[in-house]
């Protein structure tokens, strides 16, 4: 026991044990870093739907109030949402549903027809009676 408190105490083996400690901790820091810090391959999905957001982000007519608007920002909406689920867990259940609600967004975006230049429709055959009518003038 007395041996064991002149060992605690004794402050040249206390720094050697630091000093022995540090220098294993950092070999461990060297030897394994490379090997846990390797990054993640983000998967064919993943980077697909990062280029759609992307390209709506690029579009012009997101940043305006348009018609097309809101469904560039429905898009936006339901790929950042893919996108943050999938960064956290790669492997979620919910993917699927994220995916299937990017699609449907997309869907959405390419079937309604924007048409910015929305002419007057011009009636024809109209009739213009110049006619003074007697019966309907009797006040």
């Amino acid at each position: 026991m007395h041996r064991f408190l002149i060992a605690v105490f004794n402050i040249n083996q206390w720094t050697e044990a630091v000093n022995l400690n540090c220098v294993f901790m950092l070999t461990a820091v060297v030897l394994f870093s490379p090997i846990l810090s390797q990054p993640i391959e983000p998967s064919n999905d993943y980077k697909y739907v990062l280029r759609i957001q992307r390209e709506v982000e690029a579009q012009v007519g997101y940043y305006l109030d348009e018609p097309k608007t809101g469904d560039f920002k429905k898009v936006h909406f339901e790929s950042t949402k893919y996108l943050i689920a999938s960064e956290q867990n790669s492997k979620d259940e919910n993917l699927a549903i994220y995916s299937q609600n990017v699609k449907n967004a997309v869907g959405q975006l390419l079937r309604n027809k924007y048409n910015p230049n929305i002419s007057n429709p011009k009636k024809s055959n109209i009739r213009y009676h110049y006619f003074y009518i007697d019966e309907f003038s009797k006040e």
